[in-house]
């Protein structure tokens, strides 16, 4: 029965015309053609840190290294503050996401379930943020009088809330079915409830999109660290990353003939060390992406009330 079944769906298939394989055959075509562009600089990157400095100085490389010199990340991974300014690091990027999401939730559940007086002015204040900032100044003595400055909790506490967040946040909390609220409300379920037993589970695609951008830009951020971290203890992977870069590329201007015989080792060094930052810095999140892409597609009414 089941071969019967599979040939007479093999005999009704539909047959493609010309035209609609060409264009398929395009469209193939053309995602290679793409994948390869943005493929490129990432290949090229990799190829270089990992490349002999000659090929290097003479600009051979493409998207394969050319010899294999692993000095940069020899360099890079030798360091004994690398280590624990990924573990600082990986404190901002991780609190800063929990207690972020936490916060979103928090600011935009009122704008999608709430009906009190005042929600419009709520509403406006928030959105004020996205169009006005304090500005760098005020930002620092703010972190300064609050006695932050050197503290991981300054990286924390001010990106905490971003508007735009909360605005995306808000919008997909009112995409779910009110009746789910409504439903908990009258088994006598208070709003802390309703929120973090129904609304978060319910929500996550969009608070695992959102999270995946708050670690990115913490995990990602360079000005914060250098205005408001001076102990080196306290400084974040990019801080270090960028310090290592700035030593590699000194010793270029430092290449003395008489005194060094491998002067295309040490000319070729801050290239090397600048691509083997970018490939560290972008690993983690590459690791991590996927374990949140599968939210991305999840339903958004998965547990709710059926009718």
């Amino acid at each position: 029965m089941a071969v019967k079944t599979r040939e007479f769906n093999k005999n009704n298939l539909i047959a493609r015309s010309r035209g609609e394989k060409i264009f398929d055959a395009f469209n193939v075509i053309l995602m290679l053609m793409l994948i390869m562009f943005f493929m490129f600089p990432i290949f090229n990157m990799i190829s270089i840190s990992l490349s002999d400095e000659y090929a290097v100085l003479r600009g051979d490389i493409t998207v394969y290294p050319i010899g294999f010199n692993g000095t940069a990340y020899q360099n890079i991974f030798t360091n004994t503050s690398l280590w624990n300014s990924a573990k600082n690091s990986i404190i901002v990027a991780g609190l800063g996401c929990a207690l972020g999401i936490v916060a979103l939730c928090i600011a935009a559940y009122p704008l999608a379930f709430g009906n009190f007086y005042g929600k419009k002015l709520y509403n406006i204040l928030i959105l004020v943020t996205m169009w006005f900032n304090g500005g760098i100044i005020p930002t620092f003595l703010t972190i300064s009088k609050l006695g932050l400055q050197n503290s991981l909790w300054s990286l924390i506490l001010n990106s905490l809330l971003t508007a735009y967040y909360v605005v995306i946040v808000r919008s997909y909390f009112e995409s779910l079915p009110k009746s789910i609220v409504e439903s908990a409300n009258i088994d006598g379920a208070n709003d802390f409830r309703i929120l973090f037993q129904l609304i978060m589970p319910l929500s996550k695609p969009v608070l695992a999109t959102v999270a995946l951008w708050i670690i990115v830009g913490h995990w990602n951020d360079f000005l914060n660290p250098l205005l408001f971290i001076g102990v080196k203890d306290k400084f974040t992977l990019q801080l270090i990353l960028k310090e290592m870069v700035l030593n590699a590329e000194s010793s270029t201007y430092s290449i003395s003939l008489g005194n060094s015989g491998d002067t295309a080792g040490a000319a070729a060094l801050g290239q090397q060390t600048r691509n083997a930052v970018l490939v560290v810095s972008m690993v983690p999140m590459v690791i991590l992406y996927p374990f949140l892409q599968r939210y991305f597609i999840s339903g958004i009414t998965l547990g709710a009330v059926k009718g």
